[in-house]
């Protein structure tokens, strides 16, 4: 037997009766569009939270493809690419990363041979 002989899509995109029973409280969501990951992953992150928890809908980057650039090879390459594709980044962050003051700088492990403090 061949997949295609008892795997059916339904060509009017409608349940049948014995889905619309075995599914219950199904919902499509007309806003939301499968295609898109990211919002996927925002809705099922707030749906974690609910029903206190409030968030942005957009996220702080309101949707859009974002890059970081770790050294100035990653920049190079990333602004070479939004050339010859005709587009434009902004800045949303500096370039340089800092750590908060009171982020610890001294590593806690002790020094043994091989590995001196």
């Amino acid at each position: 037997m061949r997949a295609r002989e008892f795997i059916v899509e339904d060509a009017n995109e409608t349940l049948t009766p014995d889905e619309q029973t075995a599914i219950p409280d199904m919902e499509k969501f007309d806003g939301l569009d499968n295609s898109n990951p990211y919002m996927m992953w925002r809705f099922m992150v707030a749906a974690a939270g609910e029903p206190e928890f409030k968030m942005a809908r957009q996220g702080p980057t309101g949707q859009k493809f974002v890059t970081v650039a770790y050294t100035q090879a990653d920049a190079d390459i990333i602004n070479a690419t939004a050339k010859t594709l005709g587009v434009k980044g902004t800045h949303i962050t500096t370039k340089n990363s800092s750590e908060a003051p009171d982020t610890n700088i001294t590593s806690p492990v002790n020094g043994f041979k091989g590995y001196p403090r």
